[in-house]
């Protein structure tokens, strides 16, 4: 019986795919900035936690899903349909980033 499924060769050629680097920091930086810049210096000062979760996210699907904490806190400061406009702003950032079954459900939803 082994232990270990997939051979080594797999996992190998797992870990130099193009999926494995695909959130990358250098990808995520992008993304992370105009977070960031959406979320603006009073969000920050209204939610610094959601900063501080903003800067340290590791994955794409993790920046994803906090837009709706970004929508929240946005929402406090400008209104809902501002705020949901501006994160929706953000999705071309999310291009190749996240499934693109994410991004249709976004698109759907918005109709």
């Amino acid at each position: 019986m082994r232990w270990f499924k997939p051979g080594i060769r797999n996992s190998i050629s797992a870990l130099l795919s193009p999926e494995a680097r695909k959130d990358s920091p250098e990808s995520l930086e992008p993304v992370r900035e105009a977070m960031l810049a959406a979320l603006g210096e009073d969000g920050a000062r209204v939610n610094p936690q959601l900063t501080r979760k903003l800067k340290y996210l590791h994955d794409a699907h993790a920046l994803w899903f906090a837009r709706a904490e970004m929508v929240a806190v946005l929402s406090q400061l400008h209104g809902e349909a501002l705020a949901v406009h501006r994160v929706k702003s953000l999705s071309p950032v999310f291009q190749g980033l996240v499934p693109k079954s994410l991004m249709d459900a976004c698109r759907i939803r918005s109709r």
